[in-house]
This record gives C-alpha cells, sequence and structure tokens, in this order.
C-alpha cells in the first residue's frame, strides 16, 4: 500500500499540526483508530482518535498526562478527542509469555505495577471511580433474565459493593493492566498503554490479569494458577490474597456485562462472557481458602 494511502484517512488538519509525514495503520474499533506514525523529525509515534463511543477512554488521557512516563507510555500531544502517543513497540507481554513463560512475565507486571502507583503528586481531576465503573454490573445483576448469569452476578455485584465500600489507600489507577496493554520495543523497556483512569483501591489494577492473556481459558480456570497470581499481587500490594481474588471476582462480572453490551448478544454468542463465567465459577470456590 502507498505511504498516502496509509494515510488517508488522517484529516490533514492532524497532519500539519502534529508534522506527521507518515502512517501506518494499526487498528480500527467502536472507541478509536489508531495509526503508527512517522514525524517529520524522523522519530515515530502512535496517533490514537476516539470515536463518540470511546469518549469514556478520555480519563484514561488525563492519566498518562498525569503519570509523565512513570510506567505507562508519554502522552506527546492533546487536542479535544485527539492525541499523539509515545510509541512504546510492539512487543506484547501476550507474545513474551508465550515464549519465557508465565514466571517470567509476572515479574514484569509486578514491576510495571510498583512504577504505575509510585506517587506522581496531587492526583488529577478527572478519573473514573470504581462506584461508576462498575454501575453496568450493578444495573444488569438486577435484571437479568438469563439463569446462568443471574445469580453469578449478583453474587459479583454483592461482593463489588463490599469492596467499595472498604477502600483502602484511594490512588490513580490504569484500570485496564492485562497482557496485550503491556508492551515494549522502544528505548524505554516495558510501559503500559491504553488505561482507562480510574481512581480507587489498587487492588482493582490487578483483576483483569486473571482473565488474561487471550486464547489461554485452560490456564485462567487453572486454580493453581488463580492462587499464584493471589499471592504474587498480594505481596506486590501488600493487601491480603483473598481481597485480590474478590477484586478479580467483581471484574469478571462487569466483564461479562460488558462483552454482551459490546456485543448486543446473549451468553452463548459471546466468547469473552463465557470465559469470564467459567472464571468467576472457579474463582468463587476459592475464596474459602484464601480467607484469614
Amino acid at each position: 500500500m502507498s505511504e498516502s494511502g496509509l494515510t488517508s484517512d488522517i484529516p490533514d488538519e492532524i497532519k500539519r499540526r502534529w508534522s506527521i509525514s507518515s502512517a501506518f495503520f494499526l487498528a480500527d474499533t467502536a472507541s478509536s483508530m489508531v495509526h503508527r506514525v512517522g514525524l517529520t523529525d524522523g522519530s515515530s509515534a502512535i496517533l490514537k482518535r476516539l470515536t463518540p463511543r470511546g469518549l469514556g477512554e478520555l480519563p484514561g488521557m488525563t492519566f498518562l498526562e498525569w503519570r509523565q512516563g512513570q510506567g505507562a507510555v508519554h502522552l506527546l500531544q492533546k487536542d479535544g478527542t485527539e492525541c499523539l502517543l509515545e510509541d512504546a513497540g510492539d512487543l506484547t507481554l501476550r507474545a513474551y509469555r508465550l515464549q519465557h513463560g508465565e514466571g517470567a512475565a509476572n515479574e514484569i507486571i509486578c514491576d510495571i505495577l510498583q512504577r504505575l502507583h509510585t506517587s506522581g503528586g496531587a492526583p488529577p481531576v478527572g478519573l473514573t471511580t470504581l462506584d461508576q465503573h462498575f454501575r453496568s454490573l450493578f444495573a444488569r445483576a438486577e435484571t437479568e433474565s438469563d439463569q446462568r448469569l443471574r445469580e453469578p452476578l449478583q453474587y459479583s455485584a454483592e461482593i463489588t459493593r463490599e469492596l467499595l465500600a472498604r477502600q483502602q489507600m484511594i490512588k490513580p489507577l490504569h484500570g485496564d493492566l492485562h497482557h496485550d496493554n503491556i508492551v515494549t520495543g522502544g528505548s524505554r523497556g516495558w510501559l503500559a498503554i491504553d488505561p482507562q483512569g480510574l481512581v480507587g483501591d489498587p487492588a482493582y489494577d490487578v483483576a483483569n490479569i486473571f482473565g488474561n492473556p487471550l486464547n489461554a481459558l485452560p490456564d485462567i480456570i487453572d486454580p493453581q494458577r488463580i492462587r499464584r497470581l493471589c499471592d504474587i499481587f498480594s505481596e506486590t500490594l501488600d493487601c491480603s490474597r483473598e481481597k485480590i481474588l474478590r477484586y478479580a471476582i467483581a471484574h469478571a462480572g462487569a466483564s461479562i456485562c460488558w462483552s454482551l453490551e459490546d456485543d448486543g448478544s446473549v451468553l452463548n454468542e459471546s466468547e469473552n462472557a463465557l470465559e469470564r463465567l467459567a472464571f468467576l465459577t472457579v474463582a468463587r470456590g476459592l475464596l474459602s481458602d484464601l480467607s484469614p
């Protein structure tokens, strides 16, 4: 494909504003359009343009601006719903895990966590609270008609309410940390990308790790892996293993709801929802083993 073809869907005004000389298409999702772009100074960056459905990601830009590159990519420029981001590379932690194993991947996750949670000064205004973040779960738990989901979602919602009422060490969170949102290949090593920009208990920031990486369902529902992650993250975040697992269960319930909303589908048509339900079923059976 020619260079003009690669850049044809980027408005000329954006090219001029940020001195974009070339571009390569990366993704077109419901929430954003993403390109890797070359700049006239010879450097590369990531151009991300949010769609109307992606406005919920604006707090993520606020989070990146606040982090100033600590543990996450730099936000280089921002104009409304468009931003220019540091190009952190294209090797994902998911691909790295396939070659080097779960243990090596978990070490990287813990290092990223410690860097992300290092104080960056006064928290910014405009982040999403966990109460707001879980609204879909609370709503669907009250109205779900599918009997396979109604009780698990109600169980997950109850745990979530208990957790949110007892939050500790509240701080800005990435909010969507998983193996495809940790990348390397640039000069600064492993970095987090695509944050949600939340504020709440740090234990929530590892909740999505339990349901990842993609295409690893046997690992995701493996009780030994679940216990091992609880051990690792409770030490890294200095909280109980039970709390870590409870947040993972809360997230699994919410993820089921988001998946069904995004797909406009029923349970049998959503692979992600089925996987999260399978994890929730196994994880709730392990809670009593982790209670103090």
